[in-house]
């Protein structure tokens, strides 16, 4: 199925859209990582992708509510797995774009928009087990090439979004294989101590994979929009960096209550940890919590955005009624009116 790229520059009559009321609207990035619900697939007899079904009908029924509330129809990210494992598992990279094709009109027909997510799995033998393999550089730069190309195969055009940080993991020659293939806006930068520097497996609702490899720590990366520096993409160059556009995922003041261990802990390996990211998917002290906390994250910005990032996990567990129960109160907090969803290469003006 052919799609056709959103343009890079708005028409004046749409971007006026952007905030019809005039009191500030803010550009905001839900991204949906559509994969299977789990990483330990079997090699033959593969599951249905669950996930993906249940998170379609819900984000039908999100997008109408924040709709009547903000006065603008929402649009959504959807950045699809087709790396190597997909490809291994399900006979094709681009599978669950071509076994769902009415999903993919419905979304389009929505003003949704789509991208490639990328998870450097591979099967190890020794381990009997699918394993995230950060220590092969040229797998990884294998895996998200291979990724991008089958997208493009499929959609006729070169992706031009990407969450290929699968795991919040990103390497210097990830982003350049991102640029390389000539995507324009990557959104799955964590630009925090991340939580895979204090565990050696990547974990969904019902399973997890172990780690190889050290994990990159990003702690100093800008936690702004940013053109990277193209020997190190955690700099900044406004200058000489690259083409695409980093768009970190939002982050703010750690506000989530912890066990007192577990604050030692962190500050032992890690320092004085001065940002997290606001994940939707862990535990708040409640969703109208969650909410103030991004809503005073905002107000502290001098260009604010929003960008979050959920996967379509297994539709039962208990991560996914937690997403679910959180996204269902942003229609009821203020501000929801002044979010406007868009698709990223629309807003680019907006953010550099």
């Amino acid at each position: 199925m052919r799609t056709r790229e959103a343009p890079l520059v708005l028409a004046k009559e749409e971007r006026e859209t952007l905030d019809p009321s005039g009191n500030g609207s803010i550009p905001a990035f839900l991204s949906i990582d559509v994969e299977p619900d789990g990483f330990q697939l079997p090699r033959q007899n593969a599951p249905a992708w669950p996930g993906y079904g249940a998170m379609f009908e819900f984000a039908d029924r999100l997008r109408s509510r924040l709709a009547e509330r903000s006065g603008t129809s929402p649009g959504f990210g959807w950045y699809f797995r087709t790396d190597p494992q997909i490809a291994e598992v399900y006979g094709r990279p681009d599978h669950v774009l071509r076994e769902f094709p009415e999903r993919i009109s419905r979304l389009a027909a929505n003003g949704d928009y789509f991208g490639v997510h990328v998870h450097p799995i591979r099967w190890s033998e020794r381990r009997r087990s699918w394993v995230h393999d950060f220590a092969d550089v040229e797998w990884l730069v294998h895996c998200t090439s291979s990724a991008l190309d089958a997208y493009a195969h499929w959609s006729g055009a070169p992706c031009q979004r990407s969450r290929c940080g699968g795991a919040g993991f990103l390497t210097n020659d990830i982003v350049e294989t991102l640029e390389r293939h000539g995507v324009k806006v990557e959104l799955s930068l964590e630009p925090v101590a991340g939580w895979g520097l204090t565990t050696r497996k990547v974990a969904t609702a019902i399973d997890a994979s172990p780690m190889v490899g050290a994990y990159t720590d990003c702690r100093m990366a800008p936690r702004v929009p940013f053109r990277p520096a193209r020997h190190d993409f955690r700099i900044a160059d406004r200058t000489g960096g690259r083409d695409l556009l980093m768009v970190p995922v939002t982050t703010g003041p750690p506000v989530r209550p912890r066990p007192v261990w577990r604050r030692l802990a962190r500050r032992i390996v890690l320092g004085s940890a001065v940002h997290e990211v606001l994940f939707p998917s862990v535990e708040w002290p409640s969703e109208r919590f969650y909410w103030d906390a991004v809503a005073r994250q905002l107000e502290s910005m001098n260009r604010p955005y929003l960008s979050l990032g959920i996967r379509t996990d297994s539709p039962d567990s208990a991560m996914m009624v937690r997403v679910r129960r959180l996204f269902d109160e942003l229609p009821q907090h203020p501000l929801a009116e002044r979010l406007r969803f868009l698709d990223p290469l629309d807003a680019i003006a907006q953010l550099v």
